[in-house]
């Protein structure tokens, strides 16, 4: 073991970004003993090494390298092949930060024998009746990914950026002089770099084959799709066929090799049910309660009835209805900032 990690209180996941660039900085002015650790996740990974490392040189920290690749092909990988072949839309940073990033934090924590792990995700902690839960951040707001936490994970969490703006963390990685001040954000999916989920799943699977377009107003074929991996729930760009009218995707039938197609934009969904629940303020006991619910990152929230059915599901019930409500995706509840409960959207 290297002879500084016996000192370390706190293990910080460096990514060679800004963010968590930053991150040290703050945890080191707050008096924290920091270690960090670099996570290689997939084939892509160890592109970001030598600027963590550096990032760790220009702070002051000690430094070592963590392989979770087999951790996130399983974990994560096959999870997004397998939901996309079945018809879903997975979020990937979802499920990886509580099954591999977080994860993997904590188990170089527990090795060192470090109590706590960083990330620079933009949200907070809270502890409330004896339950631990993540907090919405006033600007850049991460929350919704870390919906999959733990108690165990959460109690262990500290996020150094809650509440700053990125723009005011970029100054400050210049004025501190890091390598990475001007580094550009990271891609929307971090092992696919050139965002073609496509050509990557069929790289692993092979072809998908072609199927109907299928007029839910008519109830026939029009046309042929180019495979159901490239389609998500509400889509209305580069479908390739034009009937004269708008045209979205309303459903994605795996089963018959199927997209189905309405003229009328999908803003139908009153109520949903969620599998894989994952109880943060609320524990699992809870009935039902009134919540703001986002069911994808960047959906604003709707007001909605929660309903807890026991045995890892949610029934969710909205006061208005909304649009794309897509397989695959996250549910997450929310009372103003904390972070109640998630499931998986089935």
């Amino acid at each position: 073991m290297n002879p500084a990690a016996a000192m370390a209180d706190i293990v910080l996941g460096l990514s060679g970004g800004i963010d968590s660039a930053v991150a040290a900085k703050k945890l080191i002015n707050e008096g924290y003993s920091v270690f960090g650790v670099y996570c290689v996740m997939h084939e892509h990974g160890k592109q970001g090494i030598e600027a963590a490392r550096e990032v760790a040189k220009e702070v002051g920290i000690p430094f070592d390298v963590f392989d979770a690749s087999d951790m996130f092909e399983q974990m994560v990988v096959s999870d997004f092949i397998s939901k996309y072949s079945n018809g879903k839309t997975p979020n990937p940073c979802v499920t990886c930060n509580p099954n591999v990033k977080i994860r993997s934090l904590c188990e170089y924590a527990d090795k060192i024998g470090a109590e706590k792990i960083a990330t620079g995700h933009y949200s907070g902690i809270g502890h409330e009746n004896g339950r631990y839960f993540a907090v919405k951040s006033e600007h850049k707001d991460q929350s919704y990914m870390l919906c999959g936490l733990s108690q165990e994970q959460l109690s262990r969490c500290v996020f150094p950026l809650f509440d700053t703006e990125k723009s005011e963390n970029r100054l400050c990685a210049q004025d501190s002089g890091l390598s990475v001040a001007n580094k550009k954000d990271s891609q929307e999916i971090c092992f696919i770099p050139d965002n073609d989920h496509a050509s990557y799943i069929e790289a692993r699977t092979g072809k998908f084959p072609e199927g109907d377009y299928w007029l839910f107003e008519e109830d026939r074929a029009v046309g042929k799709h180019k495979g159901i991996i490239n389609y998500t729930i509400g889509q209305t760009k580069k479908l390739g066929i034009a009937l004269g009218v708008p045209l979205y995707v309303k459903e994605i039938d795996a089963e018959k090799n199927r997209v189905v197609l309405t003229k009328t934009d999908v803003v139908n969904c009153t109520e949903i049910v969620c599998d894989n629940a994952n109880f943060q303020l609320l524990d699992e006991n809870f009935t039902q309660t009134q919540a703001e619910v986002k069911i994808r990152y960047a959906h604003k929230g709707a007001k909605a009835t929660v309903i807890n059915e026991k045995n890892g599901r949610l029934r969710i019930i909205f006061e208005e209805p909304q649009r794309a409500v897509t397989s695959g995706q996250f549910a997450v509840a929310y009372d103003g900032k904390k972070l109640l409960c998630s499931g998986t959207i089935i």
